[in-house]
């Protein structure tokens, strides 16, 4: 599994990319925060803050895997914008404030380690669980460079799916409360 950064797509590609990137965490993520957002709001709002943390792997012109990362910068810029977004969207801030989950994922992360912020894998074509994770944690230290001390990943307690893949590939439980877990891997 080979992973291409997002600025290296050709630019043509860019946007129908951005659109099939929206789409699919709108579909398989449904409830992040960009499923408040129509894709313009997304494009403006996060993507082209964040472009250079996205890696996509292909398999025949399809997205079979992406991920995402968001610096602790980038997160501030997100939130700013999404408060903005509420403001200016009031019907919206009905849907967030109904929902009392989001007010539990603002769990502290440690210091120097990058978020690692979407995780989508489609499975189109079979690669084997070792293969996969070791291309997965490649792209980690790829991206962390000397910069960050590892990565960590937030996610609902009641996605057994994330809790078993980073529990597998090697991630530690270092905060938890009653609706989120935050899971720490250390690269460096």
């Amino acid at each position: 599994m080979n992973f291409i950064n997002f600025l290296k797509l050709k630019k043509k590609n860019r946007h129908q990319c951005k659109k099939k990137i929206y789409k699919l965490i709108i579909k398989y993520l449904n409830s992040s925060i960009f499923s408040f957002y129509n894709f313009r709001e997304f494009e403006r709002i996060y993507f082209n803050k964040n472009k250079q943390y996205i890696y996509i792997h292909f398999i025949e012109k399809r997205i079979n895997c992406f991920i995402t990362y968001l610096p602790i910068e980038n997160e501030k810029i997100l939130k700013k914008n999404f408060f903005k977004y509420l403001i200016k969207n009031p019907f919206r801030v009905m849907f967030f404030v109904i929902n009392p989950i989001n007010f539990f994922k603002n769990i502290n992360p440690p210091k120097n380690y990058l978020q690692l912020f979407h995780l989508i894998n489609l499975n189109l074509k079979y690669v084997d669980r070792k293969t996969k994770y070791e291309a997965i944690n490649k792209l980690h230290k790829k991206v962390i460079k000397d910069q960050y001390k590892g990565v960590y990943a937030i996610y609902k307690n009641t996605n057994l799916i994330a809790k078993k893949y980073y529990f597998n590939n090697g991630y530690k439980l270092f905060r938890k409360n009653f609706f989120y877990s935050l899971a720490t891997k250390k690269l460096n």
